[in-house]
């Protein structure tokens, strides 16, 4: 048995830095990008729709501001996150972030997503990249030859602040704050990936120093990625943190998979969320279907690094030297036509030693195919203690490639800093999912 996809869109109004849209305050809000997803009466009410998108924002304000991001089905609400944007005092610094949800059995009909943005201290601008994708996929079995092999989501809390906070425990004691079951059949023979993502939003309640957080997936109990992001009692009080990760060649049978919070140091921090868990299941060893629309052309990851290693560091370089960390490629079939997406998702941890916001570097991180670059997003780094840890997510799109084997690349390079440019510790993660749309 497998599982179908119904439908793919995706709308990439920037793929590089290069609007200056000012972000309106709240309760006014700026409208990023829509996409539309069809629901066939055949999947009705037996569906999901994975919502991901990345918005580059500028602040000019030379201090820390905080937005809201939301993501609206047919004019209703269904997502939401708080985002805390830093900023040193001395430069105005750019940031991408990253966020996915899910959205469960859906009518049968034409969809409309769209993501928006609004301020509610933050003073700035979208400056790109803005990327948006819908991917739809039914839920109930089919036996067609499919290399999608299995669909499967948790989403706790769809947004911030309607359920009771969750308190995250000092480490070595860990929360677990999603989970899932995937069940891989005996047909795929154990050569397939299995990709998968998670945004979590947490909030520093207790200023009595800098919090540390590690979050952890484990398959059927053993840990395989782990990353950390750092919340500064001062500027940096909430964060929404989004990351990816593949598992390779699971063996057939049913396997669970769980995500975890725990904290290093004093303070008190809570998942106040959106809590968002997916995976989705791809077997490598089914072609395509000639003439067929909405069916994965190719799937390949690249994942150097699935957990931190402080040990083994790579110096970021200063621009215009940069430093690819990882690399994939895809071939879309003769057999198919131009109407076709790649997904590509990178996730690249970070480590930045520093005392103080005096010190910071501003990062660029790109995405090349066969050589040419085709997207860029800007991360900054500011550190808040010794030690400071930042988790970045990024996607794009690129639409109607010819039929070719195609290698993308992804790089991070520092355009500006003060002190040092920062380290990548991992994990590091690359994805490019390719999918026939006609």
């Amino acid at each position: 048995m497998a599982r179908k996809i119904l439908d793919y869109a995706a709308s990439v109004p920037l793929s590089v830095q290069t609007g200056a849209i000012p972000v309106p305050t709240t309760p006014a809000r700026l409208q990023l990008a829509s996409v539309g997803i069809f629901i066939p009466p055949s999947h009705a009410g037996a569906n999901r729709v994975e919502i991901t998108a990345t918005v580059g924002l500028e602040n000019t304000n030379m201090d820390q501001g905080t937005l809201r991001f939301r993501i609206f089905r047919d004019g209703g609400e269904i997502f939401n996150a708080l985002q805390d944007v830093q900023s040193s005092a001395f430069v105005s610094l750019d940031t991408a972030f990253t966020f996915d949800t899910v959205d469960f059995n859906l009518s049968k009909s034409f969809h409309i997503y769209f993501v928006t943005v609004e301020s509610i201290d933050f003073v700035g601008n979208v400056i790109g990249p803005i990327t948006l994708s819908a991917l739809a996929i039914g839920t109930a079995d089919t036996r067609s030859k499919n290399p999608l092999l299995n669909y499967q989501a948790s989403v706790p809390q769809s947004v911030e602040g309607v359920a009771s906070p969750v308190d995250i425990p000092t480490s070595p004691a860990r929360v677990q704050i999603a989970g899932l079951g995937i069940f891989i059949p005996p047909s795929s023979k154990g050569n397939n990936r299995v990709q998968l993502k998670a945004t979590i939003g947490i909030q520093l309640i207790a200023t009595v120093s800098n919090a540390v957080h590690t979050f952890r997936i484990f398959r059927d109990g053993g840990e395989i990625f782990n990353t950390q992001a750092t919340l500064e009692f001062f500027s940096f009080e909430r964060l929404s943190i989004a990351f990816h990760t593949i598992d390779f060649n699971v063996s057939p049978g049913f396997h669970v998979y769980s995500l975890t919070a725990e904290e290093i140091g004093p303070s008190t921090t809570q998942v106040i969320g959106p809590i968002v868990f997916s995976g989705i299941v791809i077997d490598m060893d089914t072609n395509p279907i000639a003439n067929q629309n909405n069916q994965i052309l190719d799937y390949n990851a690249s994942v150097p690094r699935s957990v931190q290693v402080p040990g083994s560091r790579l110096t970021i370089p200063s621009s215009p030297d940069r430093l690819q960390v990882a690399g994939t490629g895809v071939y879309l079939p003769s057999t198919s036509t131009r109407a076709n997406r790649v997904q590509l998702q990178g996730t690249i941890g970070c480590l930045f030693e520093g005392s103080s916001n005096v010190t910071y570097s501003q990062l660029l991180i790109r995405i090349f195919r066969d050589g040419g670059e085709i997207f860029n997003a800007p991360y900054s780094l500011i550190p808040v203690g010794l030690n400071n840890f930042f988790t970045i997510s990024i996607q794009t799109i690129d639409f109607n490639l010819n039929s070719l084997f195609h290698v993308y690349s992804m790089t991070i390079e520092s355009l500006d800093f003060v002190g040092t440019p920062g380290l990548v510790v991992g994990p590091i993660t690359f994805s490019a999912l390719a999918i026939s749309v006609d």
